[in-house]
């Protein structure tokens, strides 16, 4: 599945920030997070992408490729099938209910 958003929106933080500032803003969304409606086991794969999100952007080449690869004209985050609520719940959370909204009818409706 591929979620349309990038690394820097679904951490909240701008394409400027200092790793400090990532790693901050990674801090206040694990320690707020929807504690009710979702599974233990979606809430641990959602605070593993925001990671996954925050240590490619704290590694100075890791978040150069990335940048490299944006300015070329990559979009979206590919997530696995296992993790496609996780990715809808960060969707919802960067203000991007539309999206989840569509990837949440598409999963729910799979082609046949």
């Amino acid at each position: 599945m591929e979620l349309p958003i990038d690394h820097f929106r679904l951490l909240g933080v701008s394409p400027s920030a200092a790793p400090d500032a990532i790693l901050r803003s990674l801090q206040l969304k694990l320690d707020k997070y929807p504690d009710k409606g979702f599974t233990k086991e979606a809430l641990a794969d959602r605070a593993e992408l925001l990671k996954l999100s925050s240590d490619l952007l704290v590694d100075k080449k890791l978040r150069e490729e990335y940048e490299t690869a944006l300015l070329a004209g990559a979009s979206g985050l590919e997530i696995s099938f296992n993790r496609e609520v996780a990715g809808i719940i960060l969707l919802w959370e960067a203000e991007a209910a539309l999206e989840a909204f569509r990837l949440s009818c598409k999963a729910l409706h799979p082609p046949q």
